[in-house]
């Protein structure tokens, strides 16, 4: 199976950057999503979901911890808004 994702649009406030550079949310953000997509049941979601030509506005989630990225919540948001069940995260393991 093929994804594509294009992400056209994406508004931040300066101040939901924390410092962080713009780049590197979306590096992040590309990064999380990968690897969120790849996660078992997520090709079974998307399937049923079918082709979609935009998502609603979505809420940032809140940072599950202080030093949590803006990418992951992001990439955490979209995740949602395509309707993908979030898997299990195992602590401190990077992805």
């Amino acid at each position: 199976m093929s994804i594509e994702l294009h992400i056209e649009r994406l508004v931040i406030d300066e101040a939901a950057l924390g410092g962080e550079r713009a780049a590197g949310v979306r590096a992040a953000i590309e990064r999380e999503l990968a690897w969120r997509l790849a996660q078992p049941g997520a090709v079974d979601a998307l399937r049923g979901l079918g082709a979609v030509a935009t998502l609603p506005p979505a809420t940032l989630p809140t940072a599950s911890h202080p030093h949590e990225r803006l990418g992951v919540r992001i990439a955490t948001a979209v995740q949602h808004g395509l309707g993908i069940t979030p898997a299990a995260r195992v602590a401190g393991k990077e992805h």
